[in-house]
C-alpha cells in the first residue's frame, strides 16, 4: 500500500420530519489532505468529531443564545470535565476556545455541540485550529 495523503470521512443521520411521514437525510462529507501518514488517525478522529458535532447540533431544540456573551458565560456553558481540556480567551468580537491537549472524537463532538448551540463555529487551521463564539448575535 502506498503512502496515504488524503482522507475522506462521510457520516449522516436520517431524521423524521416532525409528525409527518416524511424522513430527511442529513449527511456531511469532509476531505482532508494529510502531510504526515502518522497523523491519519488523529485527523480521522478530529473529522469524525466535527461531523458528529454537526449532526448532533442539528438535533438541538435550543436556538443560539441571542444575548451578548461574556467570557464567564461561555465558560459556564461547559461542564468541568470539558473545561479542563480547553482554554478560553477573548479576541475582539469572539471568545476563542482552544484545546490544551488532543481531545479525541467524543470530547471534540461534545465541545462542538456546546459551541454551535451558542452560535459559534470551528476554525480549522492546523495547530492553530480553534472554536470561536461571537460575543454578540449576528444580525441579518
Amino acid at each position: 500500500m502506498g503512502k496515504i495523503t488524503e482522507l475522506t470521512v462521510t457520516k449522516g443521520r436520517t431524521l423524521k420530519a416532525g409528525d409527518r411521514e416524511e424522513w430527511l437525510r442529513l449527511e456531511y462529507s469532509i476531505k482532508a489532505l494529510v502531510d504526515d501518514e502518522n497523523e491519519i488517525q488523529a485527523a480521522k478522529a478530529n473529522i469524525e468529531g466535527l461531523i458528529d458535532g454537526w449532526l448532533s447540533s442539528s438535533m438541538l431544540a435550543a436556538s443560539p443564545m441571542s444575548a451578548a456573551k461574556t467570557l464567564e458565560a461561555v465558560q459556564n456553558a461547559f461542564p468541568p470535565e470539558l473545561k479542563e481540556l480547553i482554554s478560553f480567551q477573548q479576541n475582539g468580537h469572539y471568545v476563542i476556545i482552544k484545546p490544551r491537549q488532543y481531545l479525541g472524537a467524543e470530547n471534540f463532538a461534545k465541545i462542538a455541540q456546546i459551541v454551535w448551540a451558542q452560535g459559534g463555529e470551528y476554525i480549522s487551521c492546523g495547530k492553530e485550529s480553534h472554536f470561536r463564539i461571537p460575543k454578540h448575535a449576528k444580525t441579518v
